[in-house]
């Protein structure tokens, strides 16, 4: 694995954990060929939007694939939490 990838996908974690919007260290981040994708779930729309414009503004001109599932209320807590 190379220096160059593994640097790319650490920053872009470390923004992820570090953006306000966002604040999530579950995200997980492949580079393919020059591609990113972004893979994992969320608790909101707004959420993967943030992840998207994140690695955008982390790594221009990379072409960002954006995978995160965006969890409905049951999933994100189970079902069982819910009274």
């Amino acid at each position: 694995m190379d220096l160059e990838y593994q640097y790319l996908v650490a920053r872009l974690q470390e923004a992820f954990a570090r953006d306000e919007r966002l604040s999530s260290l579950d995200i997980k981040v492949l580079l393919t060929g020059n591609r990113i994708h972004l893979i994992g779930d969320v608790p909101t729309e707004p959420r993967r939007t943030a992840a998207d414009e994140i690695a955008r503004r982390i790594a221009p001109g990379v072409p960002v694939r954006n995978e995160l599932r965006v969890l409905a209320l049951d999933e994100a807590h189970g079902a069982e939490d819910i009274e």
